[in-house]
Protein backbone atom coordinates (compact mmCIF):
# COMPACT_ATOMS: atom_id res chain seq x y z
CA UNK A 1 0.00 0.00 0.00
CA UNK A 2 2.83 2.20 0.85
CA UNK A 3 4.03 2.22 -2.33
CA UNK A 4 0.87 2.79 -3.90
CA UNK A 5 0.94 5.69 -2.07
CA UNK A 6 4.10 6.99 -2.94
CA UNK A 7 4.52 6.64 -6.78
CA UNK A 8 1.17 9.01 -6.63
CA UNK A 9 2.76 11.15 -4.42
CA UNK A 10 3.24 14.70 -6.45
CA UNK A 11 6.64 17.08 -5.25
CA UNK A 12 5.52 20.62 -6.20
CA UNK A 13 8.08 23.06 -6.24
CA UNK A 14 8.41 26.66 -4.41
CA UNK A 15 10.13 29.22 -6.16
CA UNK A 16 12.94 28.98 -3.79
CA UNK A 17 14.39 25.78 -3.90
CA UNK A 18 13.37 24.58 -7.30
CA UNK A 19 16.78 22.05 -7.11
CA UNK A 20 16.05 20.79 -3.92
CA UNK A 21 12.42 19.83 -5.01
CA UNK A 22 13.71 18.20 -8.27
CA UNK A 23 15.93 16.18 -6.11
CA UNK A 24 13.55 15.14 -3.22
CA UNK A 25 11.28 13.86 -6.63
CA UNK A 26 14.38 11.85 -8.02
CA UNK A 27 14.67 10.26 -4.78
CA UNK A 28 11.30 9.08 -4.97
CA UNK A 29 11.43 7.83 -8.62
CA UNK A 30 8.85 10.79 -9.47
CA UNK A 31 9.06 13.90 -10.85
CA UNK A 32 8.28 17.77 -9.66
CA UNK A 33 6.10 20.29 -10.88
CA UNK A 34 6.70 23.76 -11.32
CA UNK A 35 3.77 26.05 -11.08
CA UNK A 36 4.64 29.83 -12.67
CA UNK A 37 5.39 32.03 -9.95
CA UNK A 38 5.14 36.29 -10.90
CA UNK A 39 5.21 39.26 -9.24
CA UNK A 40 3.09 42.09 -10.17
CA UNK A 41 4.31 45.55 -10.59
CA UNK A 42 3.46 46.37 -7.33
CA UNK A 43 4.99 43.63 -5.88
CA UNK A 44 1.57 41.41 -5.52
CA UNK A 45 2.92 37.28 -5.71
CA UNK A 46 0.49 35.59 -9.14
CA UNK A 47 0.37 31.72 -8.60
CA UNK A 48 -0.47 29.96 -11.79
CA UNK A 49 -1.08 26.31 -12.31
CA UNK A 50 -2.61 26.22 -15.50
CA UNK A 51 -4.40 22.67 -16.08
CA UNK A 52 -2.48 21.07 -13.59
CA UNK A 53 -4.63 18.21 -11.26
CA UNK A 54 -2.85 17.42 -8.58
CA UNK A 55 -2.85 14.56 -6.80
CA UNK A 56 -4.48 13.03 -3.69
CA UNK A 57 -1.17 13.85 -1.57
CA UNK A 58 1.10 16.62 -2.52
CA UNK A 59 4.16 17.51 -1.35
CA UNK A 60 4.91 21.14 -1.46
CA UNK A 61 8.89 22.37 -1.56
CA UNK A 62 9.22 25.87 -0.80
CA UNK A 63 12.33 27.41 1.72
CA UNK A 64 11.62 30.95 3.73
CA UNK A 65 14.99 32.29 2.52
CA UNK A 66 16.04 34.84 1.52
CA UNK A 67 12.56 36.76 1.52
CA UNK A 68 10.74 35.19 4.43
CA UNK A 69 7.59 37.09 3.96
CA UNK A 70 7.45 36.82 -0.11
CA UNK A 71 7.76 32.83 0.78
CA UNK A 72 4.87 32.76 3.01
CA UNK A 73 2.93 34.21 0.98
CA UNK A 74 3.38 32.12 -2.19
CA UNK A 75 3.01 29.29 0.10
CA UNK A 76 -0.15 29.98 1.51
CA UNK A 77 -1.33 31.18 -2.24
CA UNK A 78 -0.03 28.16 -3.34
CA UNK A 79 -1.27 25.57 -0.74
CA UNK A 80 -4.72 27.10 -1.37
CA UNK A 81 -5.05 26.76 -4.80
CA UNK A 82 -3.84 23.17 -4.47
CA UNK A 83 -6.35 22.27 -2.45
CA UNK A 84 -9.46 24.08 -4.66
CA UNK A 85 -7.66 21.59 -7.42
CA UNK A 86 -8.34 18.87 -5.66
CA UNK A 87 -5.39 17.89 -3.31
CA UNK A 88 -6.43 16.03 -0.13
CA UNK A 89 -3.51 16.34 1.92
CA UNK A 90 -0.31 19.03 1.40
CA UNK A 91 2.74 18.55 3.10
CA UNK A 92 4.80 21.31 3.28
CA UNK A 93 8.41 20.81 3.02
CA UNK A 94 9.80 23.75 4.37
CA UNK A 95 13.11 23.01 4.45
CA UNK A 96 14.57 26.01 6.72
CA UNK A 97 11.24 26.76 8.43
CA UNK A 98 11.13 31.49 9.19
CA UNK A 99 9.97 32.92 12.53
CA UNK A 100 11.58 30.24 14.82
CA UNK A 101 13.15 32.58 16.51
CA UNK A 102 9.78 34.73 17.81
CA UNK A 103 8.52 31.81 19.88
CA UNK A 104 7.87 33.72 22.94
CA UNK A 105 6.99 37.04 24.01
CA UNK A 106 10.28 39.09 25.02
CA UNK A 107 8.37 42.73 26.03
CA UNK A 108 4.81 43.23 26.42
CA UNK A 109 2.55 43.19 23.39
CA UNK A 110 5.13 41.36 21.43
CA UNK A 111 3.34 38.80 18.50
CA UNK A 112 4.98 35.34 18.87
CA UNK A 113 4.96 35.41 15.27
CA UNK A 114 5.71 31.46 14.75
CA UNK A 115 2.19 30.94 16.21
CA UNK A 116 1.16 33.27 14.11
CA UNK A 117 2.69 31.88 11.01
CA UNK A 118 1.46 28.23 11.89
CA UNK A 119 -1.98 29.47 12.19
CA UNK A 120 -2.25 31.63 8.67
CA UNK A 121 -0.20 27.69 7.44
CA UNK A 122 -3.11 26.04 8.91
CA UNK A 123 -5.80 28.02 7.69
CA UNK A 124 -4.66 28.09 4.09
CA UNK A 125 -4.88 23.92 3.95
CA UNK A 126 -1.39 22.54 5.28
CA UNK A 127 -1.48 19.25 6.96
CA UNK A 128 2.15 18.07 7.67
CA UNK A 129 5.25 20.25 8.08
CA UNK A 130 8.62 18.67 7.01
CA UNK A 131 11.33 20.79 8.48
CA UNK A 132 15.43 20.17 8.42
CA UNK A 133 17.21 21.10 12.17
CA UNK A 134 14.51 23.59 12.72
CA UNK A 135 15.17 26.40 16.05
CA UNK A 136 14.10 24.68 19.13
CA UNK A 137 15.51 26.50 21.72
CA UNK A 138 13.01 28.06 23.60
CA UNK A 139 10.00 25.44 22.39
CA UNK A 140 10.29 21.93 22.45
CA UNK A 141 7.65 19.99 19.57
CA UNK A 142 4.75 19.56 21.16
CA UNK A 143 4.56 23.04 22.56
CA UNK A 144 4.93 24.08 18.49
CA UNK A 145 2.85 21.22 17.63
CA UNK A 146 -0.01 23.06 19.79
CA UNK A 147 0.04 26.17 17.82
CA UNK A 148 -1.76 24.24 15.20
CA UNK A 149 -3.96 21.41 13.75
CA UNK A 150 -0.60 20.42 11.08
CA UNK A 151 1.10 17.67 12.21
CA UNK A 152 5.40 18.96 12.37
CA UNK A 153 8.24 16.51 11.01
CA UNK A 154 11.80 17.34 12.21
CA UNK A 155 15.05 16.02 9.92
CA UNK A 156 18.47 15.97 10.81
CA UNK A 157 21.37 17.28 8.82
CA UNK A 158 24.38 17.08 11.30
CA UNK A 159 25.62 13.50 10.39
CA UNK A 160 25.27 14.36 6.94
CA UNK A 161 27.00 18.01 7.78
CA UNK A 162 30.20 15.80 9.95
CA UNK A 163 30.73 13.98 7.02
CA UNK A 164 31.32 16.58 4.82
CA UNK A 165 33.11 19.08 7.39
CA UNK A 166 35.35 16.53 8.95
CA UNK A 167 36.87 15.00 6.45
CA UNK A 168 40.96 15.71 6.26
CA UNK A 169 40.58 16.99 10.08
CA UNK A 170 42.89 15.01 12.48
CA UNK A 171 41.93 14.11 15.99
CA UNK A 172 38.72 16.38 15.72
CA UNK A 173 37.13 18.12 18.47
CA UNK A 174 33.29 18.98 17.79
CA UNK A 175 31.94 22.23 19.20
CA UNK A 176 28.98 23.35 19.72
CA UNK A 177 28.53 27.66 20.15
CA UNK A 178 26.52 27.60 23.11
CA UNK A 179 24.51 24.84 25.00
CA UNK A 180 21.98 24.96 22.40
CA UNK A 181 23.77 23.35 20.07
CA UNK A 182 24.62 20.43 21.92
CA UNK A 183 22.13 17.97 20.25
CA UNK A 184 24.05 18.90 16.97
CA UNK A 185 27.32 18.58 18.07
CA UNK A 186 26.56 15.61 19.85
CA UNK A 187 25.60 13.64 16.27
CA UNK A 188 28.72 15.13 14.84
CA UNK A 189 30.73 13.63 17.57
CA UNK A 190 28.90 10.21 16.79
CA UNK A 191 29.88 10.42 13.70
CA UNK A 192 33.31 11.22 13.36
CA UNK A 193 33.97 8.44 16.69
CA UNK A 194 35.64 11.25 19.03
CA UNK A 195 34.31 13.73 21.72
CA UNK A 196 32.68 16.85 21.92
CA UNK A 197 32.21 20.13 23.80
CA UNK A 198 30.05 23.39 24.24
CA UNK A 199 31.21 26.44 24.45
CA UNK A 200 30.53 28.68 27.83
CA UNK A 201 30.92 32.41 27.76
CA UNK A 202 33.71 33.95 30.29
CA UNK A 203 33.72 37.46 31.02
CA UNK A 204 37.68 38.98 31.09
CA UNK A 205 36.71 42.28 31.74
CA UNK A 206 34.13 44.74 30.79
CA UNK A 207 34.35 44.47 27.14
CA UNK A 208 36.33 41.23 26.56
CA UNK A 209 34.16 37.76 26.59
CA UNK A 210 36.38 34.40 26.10
CA UNK A 211 34.62 31.31 24.63
CA UNK A 212 35.77 28.43 26.47
CA UNK A 213 34.87 24.66 26.36
CA UNK A 214 33.01 23.26 29.13
CA UNK A 215 35.56 20.31 29.92
CA UNK A 216 37.49 19.78 26.85
CA UNK A 217 40.96 21.20 25.73
CA UNK A 218 41.15 22.11 22.19
CA UNK A 219 45.17 23.19 22.36
CA UNK A 220 46.81 21.19 19.43
CA UNK A 221 43.77 19.81 17.93
CA UNK A 222 41.54 20.57 15.01
CA UNK A 223 38.02 21.59 15.54
CA UNK A 224 34.87 21.53 13.64
CA UNK A 225 32.23 23.79 15.18
CA UNK A 226 29.07 22.57 13.81
CA UNK A 227 25.46 24.51 14.59
CA UNK A 228 21.34 24.73 13.11
CA UNK A 229 21.73 28.96 11.64
CA UNK A 230 24.94 31.15 10.80
CA UNK A 231 23.16 34.19 10.46
CA UNK A 232 25.23 36.88 10.92
CA UNK A 233 28.01 34.93 11.73
CA UNK A 234 29.20 37.09 15.26
CA UNK A 235 29.00 34.44 17.67
CA UNK A 236 30.73 31.90 15.46
CA UNK A 237 33.81 34.89 15.00
CA UNK A 238 34.14 35.26 18.37
CA UNK A 239 34.23 31.69 19.07
CA UNK A 240 36.89 30.87 16.33
CA UNK A 241 39.20 33.57 17.50
CA UNK A 242 38.99 31.86 21.38
CA UNK A 243 39.59 28.50 19.83
CA UNK A 244 42.83 29.85 17.81
CA UNK A 245 43.64 31.55 20.79
CA UNK A 246 43.73 28.82 22.89
CA UNK A 247 46.02 26.67 20.70
CA UNK A 248 43.77 25.12 18.00
CA UNK A 249 44.56 24.13 14.47
CA UNK A 250 42.42 23.64 11.74
CA UNK A 251 38.95 25.05 11.94
CA UNK A 252 35.77 24.03 9.91
CA UNK A 253 32.50 25.51 10.74
CA UNK A 254 29.31 23.53 9.58
CA UNK A 255 25.35 24.90 9.81
CA UNK A 256 22.37 23.20 8.07
CA UNK A 257 20.60 26.71 7.54
CA UNK A 258 22.99 29.52 5.78
CA UNK A 259 21.37 32.43 6.45
CA UNK A 260 24.42 34.80 5.98
CA UNK A 261 22.69 38.17 6.54
CA UNK A 262 25.64 40.45 7.18
CA UNK A 263 27.42 41.09 3.99
CA UNK A 264 30.79 40.91 5.78
CA UNK A 265 29.27 37.41 7.55
CA UNK A 266 31.77 34.98 5.37
CA UNK A 267 34.72 37.61 5.07
CA UNK A 268 34.76 38.03 8.85
CA UNK A 269 34.37 34.22 9.84
CA UNK A 270 37.61 33.43 7.70
CA UNK A 271 39.27 36.56 9.00
CA UNK A 272 38.74 35.43 12.25
CA UNK A 273 40.64 32.31 11.36
CA UNK A 274 38.36 29.54 10.08
CA UNK A 275 39.67 26.91 7.12
CA UNK A 276 36.49 26.06 5.77
CA UNK A 277 32.66 26.43 5.76
CA UNK A 278 30.00 24.22 4.69
CA UNK A 279 26.37 23.89 4.99
CA UNK A 280 23.42 22.37 3.22
CA UNK A 281 21.14 23.23 0.42
CA UNK A 282 17.94 24.04 1.98
CA UNK A 283 19.18 27.72 1.44
CA UNK A 284 20.61 28.53 -1.77
CA UNK A 285 24.67 29.89 -1.45
CA UNK A 286 27.84 28.59 -2.98
CA UNK A 287 28.21 26.86 0.43
CA UNK A 288 25.12 24.67 0.62
CA UNK A 289 27.20 21.57 -0.97
CA UNK A 290 25.46 18.92 1.37
CA UNK A 291 22.35 17.65 -0.06
CA UNK A 292 19.35 17.04 2.29
CA UNK A 293 16.88 15.40 -0.54
CA UNK A 294 17.58 11.88 0.50
CA UNK A 295 16.77 12.75 4.45
CA UNK A 296 13.36 14.48 3.22
CA UNK A 297 12.41 11.52 0.56
CA UNK A 298 13.11 9.39 3.50
CA UNK A 299 11.15 11.21 5.82
CA UNK A 300 8.24 11.63 3.45
CA UNK A 301 7.97 7.83 2.59
CA UNK A 302 7.49 7.26 6.31
CA UNK A 303 4.65 9.83 6.40
CA UNK A 304 2.63 9.13 3.89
Amino acid sequence: MKEQQLMTLDIIAGSSVPGLARGIARRLGTTAHFPRIEKFPDGEIHVVEGDYTPSQTVAYVQTMHPHPNDMLVEMEFTVDLLKELGAERVIAVIPYVGYMRQDTRHVKGEAIAIRSMLKMLDFAGINDIVGVDMHLHRLGMEELASFSRIKIHEVGAAELLAGKAGQGLTKPLVVGPDSESERWAAAAAQVLSTDYDVLEKHRLSAREIEHRPRSLDAKGRDVLIIDDIVSTGGTIMDVIKSLRAQGAMRVNVACTHAVLSDIDSLTGLFRAGMDEFVSTNTINNEFGIVDVSGLIADKLKTIT
